[in-house]
């Protein structure tokens, strides 16, 4: 499904990091008589592919006088301009970009065009390519040396979008060159009936000297902007039969993007443009998407009479949503109409495979066949709550999912999360937050609840210590449920169990050099309660290691909980932090020693409003005990907390990892535990 928004002058136009030199006048001048000299043909072949000049109703813009290069600056690319000009009328958008080379490194990342398009729907025409050096010209667009290709870089997520990549390869590529480029994209994929969506970027992940996107606009609609993360306001032209919407920014910094963001949370500005001016009016465009027009077949109308026969609705509920998750794989083939249309539910039930809309579909048409109320809707996987802030549009959302009435109750589930078990009040649900319900009444986005029952890892070891030169025995069981159980249902249902021992080996191999696992890992799954209890089994060879002081020591550190405690690259933030969120973990180490510790009870709680740490050590019958718990309540960190959570998590950090010492004899000393 392709509802999410993309970034265009990123997806089609990823060589924006350019510059130019002075060339004041050149352009003026050499334009008309050198801009399609190295075009050969201006027909379209079977790709989608054409060549030849812009539409009369294009303007392009060029480059003036710019500082010579700073090589210091430390940048590859230096763009000195990007334009997108749109005419809404005939579906067509002009991109033109012009960049300088600054560096070794960024003649080998500008030296290549790329230009993504979907030829089920759009035309590709490629207008120029050039590069202009000491003042004089060199076209590079050479029709034979264009190749298109179809690379489908989704195809590692299940999906076959048919979209197609022109590239162009430059020859002789300098530090220093002006690489000055344009094309024309035209069409658009008619299963959004008209409507209209694009965005304007305000500022880029590099410095640019310009940024420029206009609009046509036809004057009988409206056209609604919205801003992101900036107050841009356009200027606005009367042109024939219309107004022309300018937005012009020059002299742009970079911006700068920390690491660890939230995915919610958008750090480059932007305006998004559509014509929607209602969730209501969305809600009718995807009503018409979703209908159900044909029979049900006899295959599917059998399954559901079996279904049927299940006394208690949950039941049926159960089997269906069983059936479309794990029966029915996921496998989305989204070209033209039907990266927005789902498939014939039949059609899914037969083939057994389909997108999230399919699925989604196909799981509310079994529902209503057995008199259950459900719905399809339409969620964004990261924006959540953001949404709030978006101007209603059809392209704000990139998942579809299903919600359904119960016995009085309304449950959200997911058809496309494999492996899911238990009551329908304990699935899990990731936090999306907002959904547009498919249905009649829709008016508004719907808040989605925030899920109650909060998913819990327990993992406890239990550690036979021997003599210094004696091996040790390791015994973990991990008891997991809720979301932590599908998933550790999913990954022993789909690895190799010889290669699910050799992972976990590898993880306790950091800790335990010559670790080896003793006997196969055992599982049990309660499928009715969606819990999962795992046991593994290990022989550490040498557990006690010598010391450059002649101790033999041996560490315990709780590597899972320590996962959730690193800090972030950047700490002097503006920008919020992103938690891992839900999570509720908790590791209780049991060692058996082979003679007496001294040792003195240690306890550690921090309480910090992103999340809580726990750790508690003590003797429990001749066996040290170590416990440490942690659970993140929040899925974010705002700028304004940071520097007390990075505090909160060194205070939990340091009072990580134990190391047992077993003193050298002739040094005479009592066994003691250190921390």
């Amino acid at each position: 499904m392709q509802f999410s928004r993309q970034d265009g002058f990123d997806t089609v136009c990823p060589m924006l990091r350019s510059g130019l030199s002075n060339v004041t006048g050149i352009i003026a001048s050499l334009f008309c008589a050198v801009l399609f000299t190295a075009i050969r043909g201006n027909g379209a072949d079977v790709s989608g592919l054409r060549y030849g000049p812009p539409d009369n109703w294009v303007k392009p813009h060029f480059f003036g006088q710019l500082p010579a290069i700073d090589s210091d600056s430390g940048i590859d690319q230096r763009v000195l301009l990007w334009e997108q000009q749109i005419n809404a009328a005939s579906n067509e958008t002009f991109i033109h970009s012009i960049r300088q080379i600054v560096s070794t490194a960024g003649v080998q990342k500008g030296a290549t065009i790329s230009i993504d398009y979907n030829p089920s729907c759009e035309y590709l025409t490629f207008h120029w390519a050039r590069i202009w050096r000491d003042g004089q010209h060199l076209e590079r667009l050479d029709t034979n040396e264009v190749k298109v290709v179809q690379p489908e870089h989704d195809l590692d997520q299940y999906i076959l979008n048919g979209q197609k990549t022109a590239i162009l390869v430059l020859d002789d590529v300098r530090v220093g060159d002006i690489i000055d480029y344009s094309y024309s994209i035209q069409g658009a994929n008619p299963i959004f009936a008209s409507h209209f969506s694009a965005e304007v970027p305000v500022q880029l992940g590099e410095p640019a000297e310009r940024l420029l996107t206009s609009v046509l606009w036809p004057k009988q609609k409206t056209l609604y902007a919205q801003p992101h993360g900036c107050s841009v306001r356009p200027e606005v032209i009367a042109v024939t039969n219309g107004v022309e919407y300018v937005w012009d920014s020059q002299d742009i910094p970079a911006v700068s993007i920390e690491d660890s963001l939230p995915g919610w949370y958008d750090p480059e500005p932007w305006v998004q443009l559509t014509d929607f001016a209602s969730w209501a009016e969305v809600n009718r465009w995807a009503l018409s998407l979703f209908q159900v027009t044909s029979p049900l077949s006899p295959d599917l109308a059998r399954q559901i009479a079996e279904w049927r026969q299940y006394p208690d609705q949950e039941q049926q509920i159960l089997s269906a949503l069983r059936f479309v998750q794990d029966e029915v794989r996921y496998f989305g083939i989204e070209i033209g109409e039907s990266s927005e249309k789902p498939a014939d539910p039949s059609m899914v039930f037969s083939r057994r495979y389909g997108d999230c809309k399919d699925k989604a579909l196909l799981f509310v048409t079994i529902l209503r066949a057995l008199g259950i109320e459900a719905y399809p809707a339409l969620v964004n996987s990261t924006l959540g709550h953001s949404l709030d802030d978006w101007q209603p549009s059809a392209d704000a959302f990139d998942h579809c999912i299903a919600v359904v009435r119960c016995n009085g109750q309304v449950y959200w589930l997911d058809p496309t999360i494999s492996y899911q078990r238990g009551s329908l009040a304990t699935h899990y649900l990731p936090p999306y937050e907002r959904a547009l319900v498919i249905t009649p009444g829709t008016m508004s986005l719907a808040t989605i609840p925030q899920a109650m029952n909060i998913s819990q890892t327990s993992i406890t070891e239990y550690f036979q210590m021997g003599g210094k030169n004696d091996p040790a025995g390791l015994k973990i069981v991990t008891i997991a449920d809720g979301r932590d159980a599908d998933s550790l249902r999913e990954y022993f249902a789909t690895t190799k169990r010889d290669d699910i021992g050799k992972h976990y080996t590898r993880f306790y191999a950091n800790l335990y050099p010559g670790i080896t696992m003793s006997s196969p890992i055992s599982i049990q799954d309660d499928e009715g309660q969606n819990e999962i209890q795992t046991t593994e089994f290990y022989s550490i060879d040498k557990a006690w290691t010598r010391s450059d002081s002649g101790d033999y020591q041996c560490s315990f550190y709780p590597e899972t909980i320590a996962a959730f405690l690193s800090k972030p690259e950047d700490t002097d933030r503006t920008m919020p932090l992103g938690m891992s969120y839900p999570e509720h973990q908790i590791l209780r180490t049991e060692v058996a020693l082979p003679r007496a510790w001294q040792f003195d009870t240690v306890g550690k709680s921090v309480s910090d409003p992103a999340f809580t740490f726990k750790k508690n050590c003590w003797m429990d019958s001749g066996k040290l005990v170590m416990q440490y718990e942690y659970q993140s309540l929040s899925d974010s960190v705002p700028p304004e907390q940071i520097s007390q959570y990075l505090q909160d998590v060194d205070e939990s950090a340091q009072s990580l990892g134990y190391t047992l010492t077993w003193p050298n004899p002739l040094q005479g000393k009592a066994g003691v535990i250190g921390y």
